[in-house]
């Protein structure tokens, strides 16, 4: 049995890492290889997964959040067949626990992890280029040209997600004065992302994403004095960004129209999460400490539309993070997500490894951002992201290895 557990190990040791190169670009394949790691986890179990030094703040507050969801299931008003969607979304938090357990056992499997992760990432992203002027078999998008949207996987929201983040780990390798081909060579990369999300995308969450972790890396390089004189390099930046690109315009052109007309048509995308914030807030009062329950927000909103038939379109999520835990636990499920995300910035605070303090600062303030207006953790391959990548973050910041 010992021989078994030990070649199990070996194995995932492959697997973990085979798990962060695939959520990118195949998730069928990547919950595959989810299940594996599951099993293999639970085979390996031992006494040392429960010692108090391999647990942290954030995988307390990711079970505590699990324990809400658990318990929302005895009281929600939503059928079964919204309770099990919800389940099943929010099981990722219990891998994600499972995980940090073992990048704290297996601390050589966290550069595996991250390689995995910046190999699929490298793909995505020249595979965008290439969108450019080839059809790519592989690629979502199969219309050459610039200035149109190009994105290789999922939706262009999933997709600049990911590349937000990949900018500001580029840009954690480049070192100054930049004399160094390795240095060139992230740099490059960083630019050709950042643009990638400017001026190859259609959406607008990837710009925010994208300004979120650029000035998470600033205020963590740079610290909060300092980074009021980097701003105004920030605002040239952006606004030679606007000037170049007639894609990013259009998209605020379209997106100032949207919000000036928000309260007359709820089926724009501002006008959507317009009409969202103010519908759910009302729902949150008729039980303002635990909610409805879980999975209660897919038919509890129903009856705070203005018309029946919206249903459907309404009712999968409510584009914001913090409402859609309050519809469903109340404040419990916000505070508890709170405190979350406040344990994240608290890792990173507190880490003495300079590269994985300014990932994981920026990851939490991506996921702040992002959860303001979309649902993150709920969303398949963003939740993926977001709560794998937390894992391995984490556990990077907390390894006691300098």
């Amino acid at each position: 049995m010992i021989v078994f557990k030990q070649k199990m190990t070996l194995v995932l040791g492959w697997l973990v890492p085979a798990l962060f190169f695939l959520f990118p670009l195949a998730m069928g394949l990547s919950n595959v290889v989810l299940l594996l790691v599951l099993i293999g986890f639970a085979i390996t179990f031992n006494s040392s997964y429960l010692k108090r030094d391999v647990w942290n703040w954030p995988a307390i507050w990711l079970l505590a959040l699990s324990g809400v969801i658990l318990i929302g299931t005895l009281y929600t008003s939503a059928p079964w067949s919204w309770v099990s969607v919800n389940l099943i979304k929010y099981a990722k938090f219990v891998y994600a626990v499972a995980l940090m357990l073992l990048f704290a056992q297996f601390p050589q499997w966290q550069e595996r992890a991250l390689w995995a992760f910046v190999t699929a990432m490298f793909f995505i992203l020249i595979s965008t280029w290439l969108n450019v002027w080839f059809v790519l078999p592989w690629s979502v998008t199969k219309t050459p040209g610039w200035g149109l949207s190009h994105h290789v996987v999922g939706d262009y929201i999933t997709q600049n997600v990911m590349v937000s983040f990949l900018v500001v780990l580029a840009l954690s390798w480049v070192r100054r004065p930049l004399r160094s081909l390795s240095s060139l060579f992230w740099l490059g990369v960083a630019v050709l992302g950042a643009v990638s999300i400017t001026h190859l995308s259609s959406g607008r969450t990837g710009v925010l994403l994208l300004l979120a972790g650029l000035l998470s890396t600033m205020l963590v390089r740079w610290g909060s004095k300092k980074l009021w004189m980097g701003l105004p390099v920030l605002v040239l930046l952006v606004a030679g960004v606007m000037a170049t690109s007639s894609v990013i315009r259009d998209r605020f052109v379209v997106a100032w129209a949207e919000f000036a007309n928000r309260d007359v048509d709820v089926m724009t995308s501002i006008g959507h999460r317009a009409y969202n914030y103010r519908l759910v807030p009302k729902l949150m009062t008729e039980s303002p400490i635990v909610g409805h329950g879980t999975g209660a927000y897919h038919t509890e909103i129903c009856r705070f539309l203005d018309k029946p038939e919206w249903c459907t379109i309404f009712r999968w999520h409510p584009h914001n993070q913090f409402l859609f835990f309050g519809a469903d636990h109340g404040l419990i499920g916000v505070l508890l997500y709170a405190a979350l995300l406040v344990s994240l910035y608290r890792v990173a605070k507190s880490s003495a490894h300079p590269q994985a303090k300014l990932l994981l600062v920026a990851l939490t303030s991506i996921l702040v951002v992002d959860s303001m207006i979309n649902t993150p953790l709920f969303s398949s391959r963003e939740s993926h992201f977001f709560l794998f990548l937390m894992a391995l973050l984490v556990t990077m910041n907390c390894r006691t290895e300098v």
